[in-house]
């Protein structure tokens, strides 16, 4: 019999994987392909809300977690996952620029914002100067699940296929699935959830997100991070990534034709050098009514456990919740109130 068995393999399941291998617990993945929000994700690590200078959620805490978490990834691989680049923050008027000077001098925001205006690049389009996220970071989450994956499956921990819930045969001390035994199962599914019956009534919903993979040899960012409406990441070789989009209609991983049409008028607003559109892609995020992520177990099966919700701070927050989570089933520590799925008890019916 296995320690766990853990159910999808975006951010959260990578996270959980990686937590349960540093306490060397014994697991499984089983995973599909259903569900694509991790693997088109910017993947930038920022600790600053920028529309309004605010302090993203527990980035004091987060941040630090995260930084030596996704470090691991880079050590003795030979591959660079995890990347510290500067986030530009291109100002979008006079009283934005003193937003952030204002924000700069705020004891949180201090170590994250550089008080010194820039000014960018030619290629793009800057009415006003720049300001510099500092700590920010790049990861390639893409190619990393990918690669985790690869290795998870050459040891014979990697189920490739969809989950058949009613297969599942809980007890109070061991879990069945098929023919293999688990002492518990902690689902990872992202917006997946929706068709989980033991997690469905949790209010969790979708928010589609897109972006614009573009050519662009005049940019020169290949080295930064730029942020106006959207985000521009740099992916190497004058490619960029762009977006994203959120809409909470046609909740799949299609690229839609109006989002295309969005992204490339901001884009055409933001850049002064000829682009060429190379692809978009599209996946759906977790998002949940309160906007903090969602960690427990089931309130009838206590082997049962979830790990979701993250919205667009996943990479950010993923490393310390995993933590939290796996620190709760096997030492027995608290969650906190403010992310514990039984703040939602009441709808469990």
């Amino acid at each position: 019999m296995k320690d766990v068995l853990v159910v999808g393999f975006g951010i959260a399941g990578l996270t959980v994987a990686k937590q349960l291998e540093s306490r060397s617990k014994s697991f499984d993945i089983l995973a599909d392909e259903s569900q694509h929000s991790s693997k088109v994700a910017g993947g930038v690590l920022n600790p600053v809300a920028l529309k309004r200078y605010n302090l993203a959620w527990n980035a004091e805490r987060f941040m630090p977690e995260a930084i030596e978490f996704y470090n691991q990834f880079n050590s003795g691989s030979g591959e660079t996952y995890f990347t510290e680049l500067p986030v530009y923050k291109l100002f979008s008027s006079v009283e934005d620029q003193n937003n952030w000077i204002v924000a700069s001098d705020q004891l949180q925001l201090e170590p994250f914002l550089n008080p010194r205006i820039q000014k960018l690049d030619s290629a793009v389009q800057a009415n006003f100067k720049a300001g510099e996220v500092l700590q920010s970071h790049l990861l390639h989450l893409k190619s990393l699940i990918e690669t985790e994956k690869a290795r998870y499956v050459d040891s014979l921990q990697f189920i490739s296929q969809t989950l058949n819930y009613e297969a599942l045969k809980i007890s109070n001390k061991k879990i069945s699935y098929k023919s293999k035994e688990y002492k518990s199962v902690i689902f990872c599914e992202g917006y997946g959830v929706v068709n989980n019956p033991f997690f469905n009534w949790l209010p969790i919903y979708g928010n589609k997100g897109e972006y614009l993979i573009f050519k662009a040899q005049d940019l020169k960012s290949n080295d930064s991070i730029l942020k106006s409406k959207n985000f521009i990441i740099p992916l190497g070789n004058d490619l960029y990534k762009y977006g994203a989009t959120y809409s909470r209609v046609h909740l799949n991983d299609s690229p839609t034709q109006d989002a295309r049409l969005e992204l490339e008028a901001k884009l055409s607003e933001m850049l002064d050098c000829d682009f060429e559109v190379v692809d978009q892609v599209a996946g759906v995020r977790p998002t949940v009514r309160d906007r903090k992520p969602v960690v427990g177990s089931h309130p009838d099966y206590e082997n049962l456990f979830i790990l979701n919700g993250f919205g667009s701070r996943g990479v950010m927050a993923a490393p310390g919740l995993s933590k939290k989570l796996v620190d709760y089933i096997f030492e027995g520590k608290d969650i906190d109130k403010e992310i514990n799925l039984n703040r939602f008890l009441k709808f469990y019916v």
